[in-house]
């Protein structure tokens, strides 16, 4: 039985999803996202994505789902957002 993803981002027909992050790669995003938005998401989402090829060939076009998903998935665990 496959485990359902923490969070999905859909976009251009496609679901992109995500694991649940521990609380070592939150910290991680946590300490760069404010120096470097875009390539701390890139790194966090990439680390959790469940399919990294699709989602590391998405990206590479469009780098700002990155911030979608990031930012996704830190409403799912509560956290405010912007």
């Amino acid at each position: 039985m496959k485990e359902t993803p923490f969070y999905t981002l859909e976009h251009g027909g496609k679901t992109y999803a995500f694991k649940r992050p521990s609380v070592d790669q939150l910290n991680r995003f946590l300490a760069k996202v404010a120096r470097a938005p875009l390539s701390s998401a890139l790194e966090f989402t990439r680390e959790l994505a469940e399919d990294l090829e699709a989602w590391t060939a998405v990206t590479s076009e469009k780098p700002g789902l990155a911030l979608q998903a990031a930012n996704g998935l830190m409403e799912a665990l509560g956290f405010p957002t912007a």
